[in-house]
């Protein structure tokens, strides 16, 4: 395994979790395995495959999910690896299907969200750099106003943390936004696009914004399919700070 490795740092909710069918994946998924490594829940670096945040022999129960599946990250890293050929890149999970973005406010115990990611990272830091954090979070903070309209206030302050405890002022950020919320999602989530625009009105340096609509998601009209995902990674890629 390369010592020099791009890390990245995935958290969110569900859809960073992922909740694509890994049957579905297609054989030659990923292209680029070899250079592509995920230091799992269970603190132990192993070539990447789907699920990335698989919780088995998971240390840190925190951000335990019933069933993970496919999300973004390994085809995010093999569309980069792809573009880069000497770049080996490390996947960090930390998601957690419906945590809200009060369960990711900065607080350095691993019983925390934040806590547990933050320790994952160090321990991978061993091997390499943190290059960029991916976050995919928000509809869990649609089912209530007031928590709604505190969502920028309370990344901004996420962001901040996590940029100090990995001692990078400028660490590259990457949100993905919600897409818009339909007749069907409002029902559950009735404040879905008080955050989305929260999201979508964030100033922040070093924060880059990507779209989330016109991808395959399930009838639920919230997760995307396998091939939702698939399609998403290369995008995430494209918006990755150059080795």
């Amino acid at each position: 395994m390369d010592d020099n490795l791009y890390l990245i740092a995935l958290a969110g909710q569900s859809n960073m979790t992922g909740a694509g069918d890994v049957r579905l994946l297609p054989a030659s998924f990923p292209m680029n395995g070899p250079r592509i490594w995920n230091f799992t829940n269970a603190d132990a670096w192993e070539p990447a495959r789907e699920p990335i945040d698989s919780n088995y022999g998971q240390v840190d129960t925190v951000s335990r999910d019933k069933h993970p599946g496919v999300g973004p990250a390994l085809a995010m890293a093999d569309a980069f690896t792809a573009k880069y050929p000497h770049v080996s890149v490390g996947l960090i999970p930390c998601g957690k299907s419906g945590s809200s973005i009060e369960k990711w406010q900065p607080d350095a115990s691993r019983s925390s969200l934040y806590g547990s990611c933050l320790y994952r990272q160090k321990q991978a830091e061993q091997q390499g750099r943190l290059r960029a954090l991916v976050f995919w979070q928000g509809g869990q903070d649609g089912k209530d106003k007031k928590t709604a309209k505190q969502w920028g206030k309370n990344f901004k302050e996420m962001v901040a943390a996590w940029r100090a405890d990995a001692g990078d002022p400028n660490l590259p950020v990457i949100l993905l936004v919600l897409k818009p919320g339909t007749e069907q999602t409002l029902k559950k989530y009735p404040y879905r696009d008080v955050v989305r625009q929260q999201q979508l009105s964030l100033q922040m340096p070093y924060l880059t914004k990507i779209e989330t609509v016109d991808y395959d998601y399930y009838s639920d009209d919230i997760h995307l399919t396998t091939a939702g995902q698939l399609a998403l990674g290369p995008v995430i890629a494209a918006a990755l700070p150059a080795p």
